[in-house]
């Protein structure tokens, strides 16, 4: 609470810098308040968001990268007052989001109606966040292996983990956000469902995804056309999870992706498309997840070493090797079944359904009483 109240603080402090600039300030200073973070993480005073477990212990700039894109956000979309900065300052939203870039009150049904709708979301995030994303953590060493099977391995295993941890984290929060009658953006959306990388992000930290097509996307096509504002988007998400050749690599490359996907849609070549869109997430995932660029430098190298990996992986625990197998089916039924009616509306209906709730609900109370791995959030570093 202390956190939360300190970063209150420091967000009315930012509100009324904004307030005071006139219009034309106002617009520059939406750019300095979503790129802060940057310079906080260029001058060592945060970590950088690779999604390994690194906090700072510096209370002022607590919750700093999500506030400040929403406030960013709200004085570009003029939408910024008390009861807004009061949104975006809730210590749900800053423990790991979405960015507020919309919400609203749910005043048109009961609590009742509330709980039997939102609570599912609940028990299908804590399932996620615990039974899946926590038992990962144990495999964190063998981002150390360079070699090119052991690379892309770690890459699937790091990308279940982030998505099981902040997507479960998200869930969790729209959940308790609905049930006490706050509509907020449902940040993922059943990314996996995808057949194209375009369709991955929109997906995939949507509230984010809102605010870089705003700030960025919109005014840079404007003036320069597609795809260099799609080069803009990705260096600019680049720069806001932190200063890092990785980092910076990252944008490039998925920007790379992007646009050659945009290519290979306009002439119908879906497989391809497709394929582009697996190879994109898993080496993505390769280059945002390590931060050690002479190591990085290795695993780009491709270097064929057999399948030692899978040695590594026969020894990890029980629970770790049980949690790979529940993360592989989980984004495998969103793949397969996304055309069907329990998937198709890109919402979790699925695992909302009573039966299914049971199951996630029990398997998740098998591994919190297990205890194995390390419980943190993944984007509530900074």
């Amino acid at each position: 609470m202390y956190r939360s109240a300190v970063s209150l603080f420091f967000c009315a402090v930012i509100v009324l810098a904004a307030l005071a600039f006139d219009q034309s300030k106002q617009n520059l200073f939406k750019y300095v308040l979503f790129f802060a973070i940057t310079v906080t993480s260029a001058l060592g005073l945060t970590k950088t968001l690779t999604g390994s477990h690194a906090t700072s212990n510096n209370i002022l700039l607590y919750g700093l990268s999500f506030y400040t894109a929403s406030i960013a956000y709200l004085l570009h979309s003029k939408q910024l007052s008390v009861k807004s900065i009061a949104v975006c300052s809730n210590p749900l939203l800053l423990i790991t989001g979405p960015i507020a870039t919309c919400f609203g009150a749910i005043n048109h049904h009961s609590f009742k109606k509330r709980f039997k709708y939102f609570f599912p979301y609940i028990v299908l995030g804590l399932f996620l966040h615990q039974a899946i994303a926590t038992p990962l953590t144990n495999s964190f060493h063998l981002i150390a292996l360079t070699d090119m099977i052991s690379s892309c391995a770690f890459a699937v295993i790091f990308e279940l983990f982030v998505y099981a941890n902040f997507c479960g984290l998200s869930l969790m929060i729209f959940g308790v956000c609905g049930i006490i009658g706050v509509r907020i953006p449902l940040n993922f959306r059943q990314p996996f469902s995808s057949t194209n990388i375009v369709e991955y992000w929109r997906g995939w930290h949507a509230s984010l995804s809102t605010v870089l097509k705003s700030l960025f996307y919109t005014p840079t096509k404007r003036h320069l056309g597609t795809f260099p504002a799609i080069f803009v988007v990705y260096l600019a998400s680049a720069m806001w999870h932190g200063v890092t050749m990785n980092f910076f690599l990252w944008g490039l490359f998925h920007a790379s992706v992007f646009i050659l996907t945009i290519v290979f849609l306009r002439k119908a070549a879906f497989l391809s498309s497709f394929a582009l869109m697996i190879a994109g997430i898993v080496i993505g995932r390769a280059l945002f997840a390590d931060s050690d660029f002479d190591r990085l430098l290795q695993k780009l190298s491709f270097k064929y070493d057999g399948f030692g990996i899978l040695t590594k992986l026969a020894v990890l625990p029980t629970t770790s090797k049980l949690a790979l197998l529940l993360g592989i089916f989980f984004i495998g039924a969103e793949m397969v079944f996304q055309k069907c009616k329990h998937f198709n509306k890109r919402n979790y209906k699925f695992y909302r359904i009573p039966i299914i709730q049971l199951i996630l609900f029990l398997i998740t109370l098998a591994t919190i009483y297990d205890g194995t791995g390390v419980d943190y959030a993944v984007y509530g570093q900074r």
